[in-house]
């Protein structure tokens, strides 16, 4: 018979408590995996260090069936003995040598296989004990095995989720950068949608500009300044006819005109002006299209 092997102990996890409510933790699966393999290395290492200990496993009751067994011996030793008394007795030889050594020799042989016995016994009793610490070592080495799995299963769980978290993450910031470039998009749209409306009555006339990537600098003399200065009162035909004579908004215009604008827009402006005035004055819906334009070119050098 065996003794039931001690129970492997383990720590209970404190808990945290707010007053009089539970309050549960946030679970850390980090934390988890990490605590985990510590656990599973203390417990292979306690195993497999530790002594096997088997005087725990030992049955209590191995030295009262040791004893019962030597008082049954010695019981059958002594009926023996008795008997032989009586045939001495019967042979008229009681306490002659012959019956000394007949006692002698059946003590010592009761006294053998007493020994006998015990010593099967006793080794009965160990043999099974080392069996049940040698099968709680390996249910121990097999918990901290289970440990490990779990672990590693927390640790890989982790990784799962960084992963999507990152995953997560990029589709956020494509979502960010798309909206991003959506609203360049939308802003370039709207600082170009006065050229744009420009473009079309423009076109109209031939005069349709085409933007270059190179940029001209050019050192004008004495005459192109007088050439520009006689060219001012009747040079911003549209812009009259847009915001009217008396309103000095277009003398605003006139002066990005002529010292802002690029040179395609100034030739052109001065080629075809007076006839796209013209046509201005026949459609005067042309008036709220071009206006903005004018309106943005007046406030980009300062007007209000």
């Amino acid at each position: 018979m065996g003794a039931a092997a001690p129970a492997p102990t383990m720590a209970a996890q404190p808990t945290a408590q707010t007053g009089a409510a539970y309050q549960p933790q946030p679970f850390n699966i980090n934390q988890a995996a990490a605590q985990s393999l510590q656990g599973a290395i203390g417990g292979t290492a306690q195993a497999m260090r530790g002594p096997l200990q088997v005087g725990a496993y030992m049955n209590p009751y191995t030295s009262a069936v040791v004893e019962r067994t030597q008082q049954d011996i010695e019981r059958q030793r002594q009926m023996a003995a008795n008997q032989l008394g009586a045939q001495a007795t019967a042979a008229r030889a009681f306490g002659g040598s012959r019956q000394g050594v007949a006692e002698g020799v059946m003590a010592g042989e009761y006294g053998r296989m007493a020994g006998d016995i015990a010593a099967q016994q006793r080794q009965a009793g160990y043999t099974q004990a080392m069996d049940a610490a040698m099968r709680d070592r390996a249910a121990r080495l097999g918990a901290a095995s289970q440990l490990g799995g779990l672990g590693q299963q927390a640790f890989q769980t982790g990784q799962a989720i960084t992963q999507a978290q990152e995953r997560q993450g990029l589709m956020q910031q494509a979502l960010q950068q798309s909206l991003i470039d959506a609203a360049r998009q939308q802003y370039a749209g709207y600082t170009g949608a006065p050229v744009a409306s420009l473009s079309a009555p423009l076109a109209a006339l031939g005069a349709a500009p085409t933007p270059q990537s190179q940029t001209q600098s050019s050192s004008p003399g004495l005459f192109s300044y007088l050439q520009t200065l006689a060219m001012l009162p009747t040079l911003c035909w549209v812009a009259r006819e847009v915001y009217g004579e008396d309103d000095p908004r277009w003398m605003e215009f006139r002066d990005w005109v002529v010292g802002h604008s690029p040179d395609w827009f100034f030739n052109a402006y001065d080629k075809y002006g007076a006839q796209f005035a013209k046509v201005v004055r026949k459609v005067p819906a042309l008036k709220y299209i071009i206006r903005p334009f004018m309106d943005a070119k007046r406030k980009a050098i300062g007007y209000k």
